[in-house]
């Protein structure tokens, strides 16, 4: 029967040094790289500092690339010529193969954009300024039209009611 491996630190139980040469070889900060978080500024822990632990082992980019409306109005004709926007009439409709997922409200346009993705309130509205549509079920949005919708029908019932 094979014998599972035993940590370094249970396997020199017994020897005086653990291994470390003499026995003011294990004294001091030194022998551990500095006290605390000395050198945590160096080299690949240069970052660590800043980050929050649960963040830095997360994926980069883990929520999909955002694109402001700005930069999307000035890659539309070069985005059509890669097939990655496809044209209706004079609309250009924006889905997920462009490879964004979000549209920011930084930024204007002039284009007739329909919008296949997710975008900020400030975002959709100057696409409709534009004469543009937005498309794609935000949450939230679908409760809020159904919403406005029976608050209108309770109040047009309650004033058939009075009359």
């Amino acid at each position: 029967m094979t014998e599972r491996k035993r940590r370094k630190k249970n396997r020199v139980r017994g020897e005086r040094t653990h291994s470390k040469g003499d026995t003011k070889n294990n004294r001091g900060g030194g022998n551990r790289g500095g006290r605390g978080r000395a050198g945590a500024t160096k080299g690949k822990f240069a970052s660590l500092g800043r980050l929050d632990p649960k963040k830095y082992r997360l994926k980069p980019n883990a929520h999909g690339d955002a694109i402001t409306l700005g930069n999307l109005d000035a890659m539309l004709d070069t985005l059509v010529a890669k097939n990655k926007v496809n044209m209706d009439g004079k609309k250009y409709v924006v889905t997920i193969n462009s490879g964004y997922e979000k549209v920011l409200s930084q930024g204007t346009t002039t284009k007739a954009i329909v919008l296949k993705i997710n975008a900020s309130k400030k975002a959709i509205e100057k696409i409709t300024a534009a004469g543009g549509e937005f498309d794609f079920p935000k949450k939230g949005m679908e409760e809020a039209t159904t919403s406005t919708t029976e608050v209108e029908e309770e109040t047009k019932e309650v004033k058939v009611e009075k009359e």
